[in-house]
C-alpha cells in the first residue's frame, strides 16, 4: 500500500496507533509539538518525522490525530480543509458544541470522519454485542461498567478544563458501549469526587427501551494495574466480564444460550489495528464503519449531562431527535 498518514501527536495513544498503522501497510509521517516525535519513531522502528503541521498536511492521503483533548477540533478542522479523511483519537472534540460542528461540517463536505472509540473492537466487548443482538440474554435490564486506573502524574490530563478529567479519560468508552448496547439515553443521574489526585465518577443511566446502566470510571494514586469490568443482565442471563480475570468473559444463563458466544481472540490482533483497519475499508468501498461521527458526537452529549448532574446534584434529561446508535 502507498498511501500514507499523517499522525500528528506522539504520546501514549500513538504507541498504539503507529504500530497498526505501520502493521496495515501505510507510509507514516508523525509530527508533534513536543519533542517526542523521534523517540515514538525510533520506539517502532518505522515512520518519519515532520517539523511543520502544514507540511504533512499536504503531503498526506489520511490524518490521525492523538494529539491532547483539547486541539482534536481545531487539527481535525485542518484536515477537513484539505479534504482528508480523518480519525480522531476520543473523545471527539472536548466540548458538545465542538463535536457537533465537527460532525455536521465533514458530513456536509462528504469526507470521513471516524472517531476512535476502540473498546468496541476489544473481543470481550464485540462478543457481547453480538451476544446482545443475538437475543443470547433477553432483553437488557441492567448494566454495569467499571473502568479503573492510575492517576495521571502530570501534564495536561491533570487540567479537567483541558482534558475532561476521568469522565472523558475513561468513562467516555462505556458511555458509548452502554449506549451501542441499549440505545438512546433519556436522563442521567451522577456524581463525582475528587481528593488528592484520586477522582472518580459514578452515572446512572436511563435508557429509552427501559434499561438501566450504572457507569464508574475511577482514577486513583495506589498502585493498581489497569482494569475493566462488565455485568449485563437481561430477561434469560447475564454477560460478564473482568480484565483481571481467566477466562475473562464468562455467560450465566442456559447452556445453550452460551454457545458461540464467547470471544474468539487472537493475541497478536491489536484491537487498535482492528478500528484503524475498519476506517480503512470504509474509505475504500464507502461501507459503514462500527463507530460513526454521530456516535462520537453522542457520547460527548451523554458525557456533558453527566457532567452537570454531577455538578448540580440533580438528574439531567436528554432529548434529542437526532440520537441515532450505529448499527453497524
Amino acid at each position: 500500500m502507498n498511501q500514507t498518514v499523517g499522525l500528528i501527536g506522539a504520546g501514549g495513544i500513538a504507541n498504539a496507533h503507529l504500530p497498526a498503522w505501520l502493521d496495515l501497510g501505510f507510509d507514516v509521517q508523525v509530527y508533534s509539538v513536543a519533542d517526542d516525535a523521534p523517540d515514538l519513531v525510533r520506539r517502532h522502528g518505522g515512520g518519519r518525522v515532520v517539523g511543520e503541521l502544514d507540511v504533512l498536511l499536504r503531503s498526506v492521503d489520511v490524518v490521525d490525530i492523538c494529539a491532547p483533548t483539547q486541539v482534536h477540533s481545531s487539527l481535525a478542522l485542518a484536515a477537513l480543509e484539505r479534504r482528508l479523511p480523518t480519525v480522531c483519537e476520543k473523545p471527539l472534540a472536548r466540548t458538545l458544541v465542538e463535536a457537533e460542528l465537527l460532525a455536521d461540517s465533514f458530513a456536509r463536505a462528504d469526507v470521513p470522519l471516524f472517531p476512535a472509540h476502540v473498546v468496541r473492537y476489544f473481543p470481550d466487548y464485540l462478543a457481547l454485542r453480538n451476544a446482545v443482538a443475538s437475543g443470547a440474554i433477553g432483553k437488557i435490564a441492567v448494566q454495569r461498567f467499571t473502568r479503573q486506573g492510575q492517576s495521571p502524574k502530570n501534564g495536561w490530563y491533570l487540567d479537567a478544563a483541558q482534558s475532561g478529567g476521568v469522565l472523558l479519560d475513561l468513562m467516555i468508552h462505556d458511555i458509548d458501549i452502554a449506549r451501542w448496547l441499549a440505545g438512546d439515553v433519556t436522563r442521567v443521574f451522577a456524581r463525582t469526587r475528587s481528593h488528592k489526585g484520586n477522582e472518580s465518577t459514578q452515572a446512572f443511566l436511563t435508557h429509552a427501551s427501559g434499561a438501566i446502566s450504572q457507569l464508574t470510571a475511577i482514577w486513583t494514586t495506589a498502585p493498581i494495574e489497569f482494569r475493566t469490568q462488565f455485568d449485563v443482565s437481561g430477561s434469560s442471563g447475564t454477560l460478564r466480564s473482568d480484565s483481571a480475570a481467566r477466562p475473562g468473559y464468562t455467560h450465566v444463563g442456559l447452556p445453550a444460550a452460551a454457545e458461540d458466544i464467547l470471544p474468539s481472540f487472537d493475541a497478536a490482533t491489536s484491537p487498535y489495528r482492528e478500528e484503524l483497519s475498519d476506517f480503512v475499508r470504509s474509505i475504500a468501498d464507502g461501507s459503514a464503519t462500527r463507530v460513526t461521527a454521530r456516535d462520537g458526537v453522542e457520547a460527548i452529549r451523554i458525557a456533558e449531562a453527566i457532567a452537570l448532574s454531577a455538578a448540580s446534584e440533580q438528574a439531567v434529561e436528554l432529548v434529542n431527535d437526532q440520537e441515532e446508535v450505529s448499527a453497524a
